[in-house]
């Protein structure tokens, strides 16, 4: 008989506990000196709201053994680009649930270096006292160096979503709460993106060593598994002489197109810097690039305005031993994945600033002719990949992860071990050494299955004049 009663008393204890409901008065998501470039804020995306409230609820009503988790209809969502410190404060009561909750998410830089936190904060009141108070806190750590020295997107939706989880779960003690380190992504996964843009392609790597990414002195191989390697080492030459431009008319609307801009150009460049790339079969291939110290006009949507300063490596003649084969145009673009709720805001520290995005991609673009045929390749940062084409034929993809485990650095810029500074090691003198493996970057680079010598060649030619186009900024 005693024990029946205690089953009874405890049946209506869990439907009282059952009866009760809460409320989620506070969610935040916040970045501080960081931007939308690297951390989108993937809020925005419908199915990836819908998922992370739906765990949530779910969490929370198994901790709180509740039958009802009213959540917000949207997150609140800021940028802090100062000195601004996450404010981890409930309000006073504003529902007459018997649970109150507080989520405060914030993913900033370390306040020295270049090292990335995320740290989640929880608070539950019942009856207006705070039953529950929790911060849990891990270094989100890029796993290439990529991650720092570029504007590398380093979450997916997906990725977002599984980290948040983790997240909620350890704040309520349903996973062990430790301070390791979250590796964010993966090479795999990169090289996965890079090599689906090719049918059946095949894996080389591109070692390259030297000043590659400032139109510089460097030495490179393409190396493949079956030793048909490709070898080739650039020199430059500095012309500081102010001769007149070899504008053709196709350089104006290449420029138009490629940018927006139109632009007709005045009669002076402002210096001019030429170099030789060599094959080791004996093939040479010139590049003169040529700065344009002023533009008479250009046209920004319509709106005229004059003698406006232009500073960018607008053209590049190419060459071999006895005449022009080519030429291009590069520009650097910005594009703004934008959604009906992105806004531009001033700020006091860095001026406009556009928000609510699901990411800002930095591209650079080389658009031209090279032995008669369309020459293009770009560069997304956002993604770190490159593709070269010729037409619409691909004729490679190149993944901007240094994948060398001796040498841990992006264009020569290294990382230090605490991730407070960022060291630039090249030297623009001289003919880089492939000897010395810690020197030398590796980089995935794919080509078709049936691509040919001379199409490798013209991939690399391509690739060249886009790293030229990127370091002469």
């Amino acid at each position: 008989m005693k024990t029946t009663s205690i089953t009874i008393l405890l049946i209506i204890i869990s439907a009282i506990s059952f009866a009760q409901n809460a409320q989620v008065v506070v969610f935040k998501h916040e970045l501080r000196w960081t931007d939308e470039t690297k951390f989108p804020n993937y809020f925005l995306y419908q199915d990836i709201r819908d998922s992370i409230f739906k765990d949530t609820k779910l969490e929370l009503m198994k901790y709180l053994k509740v039958n009802e988790v009213v959540l917000p209809k949207d997150v609140s969502y800021k940028i802090f680009n100062g000195f601004g410190k996450q404010k981890v404060e409930m309000p006073k009561m504003v529902s007459n649930k018997d649970f109150e909750i507080g989520i405060f998410s914030f993913i900033t830089r370390a306040t020295y270096g270049f090292g990335m936190l995320w740290k989640f904060n929880i608070i539950i009141k019942q009856n207006n006292k705070i039953i529950l108070q929790k911060e849990v806190s891990h270094e989100l750590e890029y796993f290439n160096v990529s991650g720092y020295v570029t504007s590398q997107l380093w979450f997916s939706p997906e990725e977002f979503h599984d980290v948040f989880r983790r997240l909620i779960k350890e704040s309520l003690g349903e996973l062990p709460s430790t301070n390791e380190k979250i590796i964010v992504g993966s090479l795999e996964a990169q090289e996965k993106k890079a090599s689906s843009l090719l049918l059946n392609p095949t894996r080389q790597l591109l070692k390259i060593n030297g000043a590659w990414n400032s139109a510089s002195n460097f030495s490179a191989l393409i190396e493949t598994t079956n030793g048909a390697n490709l070898d080739f080492y650039y020199k430059d030459k500095m012309i500081w002489n102010f001769p007149k431009p070899t504008f053709s008319d196709f350089y104006t609307p290449l420029f138009t197109s490629a940018t927006g801009v139109s632009i007709s150009f005045n009669e002076k460049i402002a210096h001019q810097k030429k170099g030789v790339l060599f094959f080791s079969d004996g093939g040479k291939f010139g590049i003169n690039l040529k700065w344009v110290e002023k533009v008479s006009t250009i046209k920004v949507k319509g709106v005229e305005v004059t003698k406006q300063n232009f500073s960018d490596p607008i053209i590049a003649e190419l060459y071999n031993d006895k005449e022009q084969i080519g030429y291009f145009l590069y520009a650097r673009l910005e594009e703004v994945r934008s959604t009906d709720k992105t806004e531009v805001k001033f700020n006091p520290f860095i001026g406009n600033q556009t928000q609510n995005t699901l990411g800002i991609e930095q591209i650079h673009r080389i658009e031209g002719l090279l032995y008669n045929k369309p020459l293009f390749a770009e560069y997304n940062e956002n993604r770190g990949i490159i593709e070269i084409r010729s037409g619409e034929e691909r004729l490679g993809i190149m993944l901007v992860q240094n994948c060398n485990p001796e040498n841990q650095s992006v264009a020569n810029a290294t990382l230090s071990k605490n991730k407070h500074f960022v060291t630039t090691t090249y030297s623009h003198f001289g003919k880089p050494s492939m000897e010395k493996t810690k020197s030398v970057e590796w980089y995935p680079i794919y080509f078709p299955e049936n691509a040919t010598e001379e199409s490798r060649k013209v991939a690399i030619k391509t690739l060249v004049c886009l790293f030229f186009g990127i370091g002469s900024m």
